[in-house]
C-alpha cells in the first residue's frame, strides 16, 4: 500500500490531497495487467467501474470507423482515464487499447465519487475536457502564490483613514498638514471630503519639491495649479500585485484605494515594498540612481532576480511580462533620453519602436532586439542622418546592457527599418496587397509593434494599415498556410515529437515548437476580427465573437500559452542561475511527469484549432 501510495502522490491531482485521502485511495487500489492489443474500455460498451491509473506501459485512446483506426490520444504512466464514464455512469465516448503491456492501480468508483465529492481540487482535475485541465493546472498555480502578493486586497493595506485638504489651499498650508499627519501625500478634493470623481486630485511631497520649490512657486500657490487630477485609483477588492504592476506603468508611488464610490484610504509603494523583498517596485529606483553605461549594465541583473521571485510567488506569466516590458521600456526611454542629450533634440518628432515579443509584452528574461523608427513626413534635411546616429548609439548601448543585436537586423540601425511614416505606410500597404513569403514574415513581426518613446503617434498612422488586412482574404489566407508550416509537434499516436540536435537527444523547442504556434494563431484571429491588441492572450480573447475560434477554443490556447510560457520561463531563469546562455530548447524526460502530461495537452489543444484553422481557410488549396 506505501508503495501505491508514494506513486499516487508523485502525480495531480493526488498530490494536492491530503495524506489521509491519498491513503484510502491506495488501500482500496487494485492492481491489474493487461497484455498488448487488450481493450480495457470499450466505445459503447459497459460504463466504467473504476478510476485506471498506468502504472507501466502505454494505453490508446481509439475509434473505429469503417475498418479505419483513429487515434485520438495516448497515455502513459502517472496518468488516468475512465473518469468521463464515471461522471456521466454512461458508456465509454472512446474504445481504451493497450499499446504495451499494462500495469494500472484501479480505484473503485465509490472512492472515486467520494474523493470528487469532497475535494473541489480532484473534481476539477478529472473535469471530463482537456480543457478544463488545462484551466485547473494554470489556476492551480496562480492559487499557490505567496499571500504576500496575490491573496493580499488593497483594502487589507490601509493603515489609517485619508488626509485630505481643499483646492484653494495653499502649498504652504498642505505641506504643513503633511508634517502635521505625517504622510507623504494629499488627497485633494472639494467638502465633503472622499467622493472620488474627476476632479479628485493628489498632491505629493515630490509634487511639492519637484513642481513647487525646484521652478520658484510661492507658498502661497492654490492647490489646484500644482495638483495631479484626475487621479488614478483602484478598489479595495483589487490586489496588491494589480497595484504593483498600475505604479509601475504610470510611475506613481501613491494610489487612493476606494469603497463604493469614497476614497478611503492610500496605499504607497512602499507599503507594498514591505510585502515583498524582491518586488519590482525597486527597478524604477534602480534606473534612477544608474550613473552612466556601467551601471546600467547590471540592470537586466536586477530585472531576473525579480522575476525570480515573480515566478516563484506564481505570478501568472502574462503578468510577469507585463513586468519585464515596463522594465525594459524604462530602461530603452532612459537610454533614448541620454542619446537625446548628447545629441541635441531631435530635428522632427519620431517614435521608437519595439517589435515581436516585445511589442507583445512576451519578452522572456533575456533576448534580442527587435525595434524599429518611424519619424514625421516634415522634416530638415539633416533629420535621416540624426536619425542614423541615434539609432546606432541606442542600439549599441542596448548590446551594453545585455540585449544582443537582431541577427536578422530588424533594428532601428537597419535603413530599411527607419522611415519616415509615409514610407512605412506604403511598407504596411504593400505588405497586406502583395502577400509574399517576405510580406507574410515581416508582418508577423512588425504588426505586433508598440510604441515606447517620442512624440509622434505612431498608432494613429499605421493601426489603421493594418485593419485593411482584415477585409482582405487573399492575404489572411496566406498568412494562415504560412502559420500551419509549423505544425504542433505530435506523433501518430498523439505523443510528444521530439528532436535531436548533434549529441543532444529528446528535446523540444518550447518558443519555435510551442509559444510561437499560439502567437501565430492569435495573430490571424485578431487581424481576422479587426482587433487592434498586441498581446496572445488579449487578442485570443477579444477575437473569438467574430473570428474562425470558439470561445472554448480560445480559452484552451489561452491555458496553453500561458502552461508553455511559464515552463519556458523556469527552464531559462535556471539557465541563468548557472551561467548559462538562456535557450528555449528543454530535454523532455527531465520534466517531471506532471510537467510532461501538461505540455502533451497543451500541444494537443493546439492541434486542434490549427485542424480547425486550416478547414476555415481551405490552405490546402492554394498553392
Amino acid at each position: 500500500m506505501d508503495e501505491i501510495a508514494a506513486f499516487l502522490r508523485s502525480y495531480p491531482p493526488f498530490d494536492q490531497l491530503p495524506p489521509a485521502a491519498v491513503n484510502l485511495a491506495a488501500e482500496r487500489a487494485q492492481i491489474e495487467y493487461f497484455a498488448a492489443g487488450h481493450d480495457v474500455l470499450t466505445y459503447g460498451g459497459a460504463p466504467a467501474e473504476f478510476l485506471y491509473i498506468v502504472r507501466k506501459g502505454m494505453v490508446d485512446f481509439i475509434r473505429e470507423q469503417d475498418g479505419e483506426i483513429t487515434i485520438f490520444d495516448s497515455l502513459g504512466p502517472g496518468e488516468a482515464f475512465g473518469h468521463p464514464s464515471l461522471i456521466r455512469k454512461r458508456a465509454p465516448i472512446v474504445t481504451v487499447r493497450a499499446r504495451t503491456e499494462v500495469l494500472a492501480y484501479l480505484i473503485p468508483a465509490d472512492v472515486f465519487h467520494h474523493l470528487h465529492r469532497e475535494y473541489p481540487v480532484f473534481a476539477s482535475y478529472f473535469a471530463a475536457s482537456a480543457l478544463h485541465r488545462l484551466e485547473f493546472a494554470v489556476r492551480s498555480r496562480h492559487e499557490a502564490a505567496e499571500p504576500s502578493l496575490f491573496q493580499t486586497y488593497l483594502r487589507d493595506l490601509v493603515m489609517r483613514p485619508v488626509v485630505a485638504i481643499g483646492p484653494n489651499a495653499s502649498v504652504g498650508e498642505a505641506a504643513r498638514m503633511m508634517r502635521d499627519q505625517n504622510v507623504s501625500c494629499l488627497l485633494v478634493d472639494l467638502p465633503p471630503y472622499g467622493i472620488f470623481n474627476q476632479q479628485s486630485g493628489i498632491i505629493t511631497d515630490r509634487d511639492l519639491r519637484n513642481r513647487v520649490l525646484a521652478t520658484g512657486l510661492p507658498a502661497s500657490t492654490p492647490l489646484r495649479e500644482v495638483m495631479t487630477a484626475p487621479v488614478v485609483a483602484l478598489p479595495g477588492d483589487a490586489l496588491a500585485f494589480e497595484a504593483m504592476l498600475l505604479m509601475l506603468e504610470r510611475h506613481i508611488h501613491h494610489l487612493p484605494v476606494t469603497e463604493n464610490g469614497l476614497v478611503v484610504g492610500m496605499v504607497t509603494h512602499t507599503d507594498i515594498l514591505r510585502r515583498q523583498s524582491n518586488s519590482p517596485l525597486y527597478l524604477p529606483r534602480q534606473l534612477e540612481r544608474a550613473q552612466g553605461l556601467d551601471q546600467l549594465r547590471h540592470y537586466g541583473d536586477q530585472v531576473t532576480a525579480a522575476v525570480g521571485a515573480l515566478l516563484d510567488a506564481g505570478a501568472r506569466v502574462s503578468d510577469i511580462g507585463r513586468v519585464v516590458a515596463v522594465a525594459h521600456d524604462a530602461l530603452l526611454q532612459r537610454i533614448l533620453r541620454d542619446a537625446e542629450r548628447e545629441l541635441g533634440p531631435p530635428p522632427a518628432p519620431y517614435a521608437w519602436l519595439v517589435l515581436g515579443s516585445e511589442g507583445r509584452y512576451e519578452q522572456t528574461l533575456r533576448t534580442d532586439q527587435d525595434n524599429a523608427l518611424v519619424y514625421a513626413d516634415e522634416h530638415p534635411a539633416d533629420a535621416p542622418e540624426y536619425f542614423r546616429i541615434l539609432a546606432e548609439r541606442v542600439v549599441e548601448h542596448l548590446v551594453a546592457c545585455g540585449f544582443p543585436r537582431c541577427t536578422g537586423n530588424v533594428m532601428a540601425t537597419n535603413p530599411q527599418w527607419r522611415q519616415s511614416m509615409a514610407a512605412w505606410q506604403a511598407t504596411f500597404a504593400r505588405w497586406i496587397d502583395t502577400p509574399d513569403e517576405e510580406a507574410l514574415l515581416r508582418s508577423a513581426i512588425f504588426f505586433d509593434y508598440r510604441q515606447v518613446y517620442g512624440s509622434l503617434d505612431a498608432e494613429a498612422g499605421l493601426r489603421p494599415i493594418i485593419a485593411r488586412a482584415r477585409g482582405n482574404s487573399i492575404f489572411l489566407t496566406r498568412l494562415a498556410r504560412a502559420a500551419l508550416r509549423n505544425p504542433a509537434p505530435l506523433t501518430l499516436f498523439r505523443n510528444v515529437a521530439l528532436e535531436r540536435r548533434g549529441d543532444q537527444r529528446d528535446l523540444i523547442d518550447l518558443k519555435h515548437r510551442g509559444t510561437a504556434m499560439v502567437v501565430d494563431l492569435a495573430r490571424i484571429f485578431a487581424l481576422e476580427a479587426g482587433r487592434t491588441e498586441t498581446s496572445t492572450v488579449a487578442r485570443l480573447r477579444s477575437a473569438w465573437p467574430e473570428a474562425s475560434i470558439s470561445e472554448t477554443e480560445a480559452e484552451s490556447l489561452v491555458s496553453a500559452f500561458e502552461l508553455l510560457s511559464q515552463l519556458r520561463l523556469r527552464h531559462q531563469r535556471a539557465q541563468i542561475e548557472r551561467g548559462e546562455a538562456p535557450t528555449n530548447l528543454v530535454v523532455y524526460p527531465d520534466l517531471s511527469p506532471i510537467e510532461q502530461r501538461e505540455l502533451k495537452e497543451s500541444l494537443q489543444a493546439i492541434a486542434r484549432v490549427q485542424r480547425g484553422l486550416a478547414t476555415a481557410y481551405h490552405t490546402g488549396r492554394i498553392a
